[in-house]
């Protein structure tokens, strides 16, 4: 009898574990069929095209800013949120908005952005430090996202536009030649900064002054300033500190805004919550808006996410072996019921 049992035990669990693996590998199928059709135009990018895209309908317009989202389901959420409200004409992310600078984040970034989010107003990029490989020499890990591919992507590091009788402008810091942002800030400003009704700064990594460390702090940090003042910039927004911080300098807001994805341990708790920005310029004031996720978001997007990053790369072409799979799992799964069930039904007579 206690034999009997244990083979019963026996049938019934695998039963389930290799029905379970079956359903798993046509889950993940499903996922690594997810990244086969990317739209060929979208919004994504700092592209003339996606400026072209935008819809002036005076004021007052609204604007998204959200940092460091890592492609993580909080941010996804938050935008999701975001996004319904009335005049939001555009968003912008400040920054390491993949976790790592290879071409398979970046894919998956693109893939969340048009398909899952599918959002019907432009995105503009500011370029993180894990968004770009400055220093990637061609050997090594494969697919690395260099300053080049990066610029195939999504256009220029450098970006600017005006809007609404607003100017504003995207700065990428390459570690390579730390300078080149500054120059091209002073050349835009001196060049386009007058009349503008604001001027909106966007940069991932926020100055040694504001007190909240990042990867590393904003160099020319003074000369920076020095600009910011003399061509009364509205406001400037930074990434990298994933946590929200305001301060003013010199008429200059200077915004913190790394809330959208992860947020880390070591951190103080004071500024730690995921969060997007939602900016309305009116004609007489600037209004500041944040929208918070509260509680925890679970979805199967993390796995869709691993798939898709960490398998995809190594199927390649090999979507046989995820097939057989299936077929192996469902063929042991029915075997090992009807062995079950043919023990259950000799223990009845």
């Amino acid at each position: 009898m206690i034999g009997r049992r244990r083979k019963d035990l026996f049938w019934f669990v695998c039963s389930i574990l290799f029905l379970w693996l079956a359903g798993l590998l046509l889950l993940v199928i499903k996922f690594h069929r997810y990244d086969q059709h990317i739209p060929s135009e979208h919004l994504i990018g700092n592209r003339a095209t996606n400026v072209k895209s935008l819809e002036e309908r005076g004021l007052p317009f609204s604007f998204l800013v959200i940092g460091d989202t890592h492609i993580r389901q909080q941010a996804t959420a938050l935008i999701k949120k975001a996004s319904k409200a009335d005049h939001v004409s555009f968003m912008i992310i400040l920054g390491d908005f993949v976790k790592k600078p290879n071409i398979w984040n970046h894919r998956y970034f693109l893939t969340e952005m048009t398909k899952e989010l599918n959002l019907h107003f432009p995105v503009f990029l500011v370029p993180g430090n894990h968004d770009i490989d400055y220093t990637f020499s061609g050997a090594g890990e494969e697919g690395r996202v260099t300053p080049e591919v990066f610029n195939s992507l999504y256009g220029s590091m450098n970006f600017d536009f005006a809007f609404n009788g607003c100017l504003f402008v995207i700065c990428g810091v390459d570690t390579e030649n730390q300078a080149s942002y500054l120059n091209y800030l002073r050349d835009i400003l001196s060049k386009k900064g007058t009349g503008k009704r604001h001027i909106f700064l966007f940069i991932h990594h926020p100055p040694r002054g504001v007190g909240m460390a990042g990867s590393f702090p904003l160099p020319y940090e003074k000369e920076f300033f020095s600009l910011l003042e003399a061509h009364r910039v509205t406001s400037c927004f930074f990434g990298d500190y994933h946590a929200y911080w305001r301060g003013q300098r010199r008429g200059t807001n200077l915004i913190i805004s790394g809330g959208g994805g992860r947020l880390m341990k070591w951190q103080p708790e004071w500024g730690k919550f995921h969060h997007i920005l939602r900016i309305t310029v009116d004609e007489d004031m600037i209004r500041e808006e944040m929208i918070i996720l509260k509680g925890e978001v679970f979805s199967l997007r993390g796995l869709r996410k691993w798939v898709f990053i960490h398998l995809s790369p190594i199927l390649k072409g090999r979507d046989w072996v995820l097939y057989s799979g299936v077929i192996l799992f469902l063929s042991l799964g029915t075997f090992s019921v009807a062995c079950l069930i043919t023990s259950l039904r000799r223990k009845s007579y």
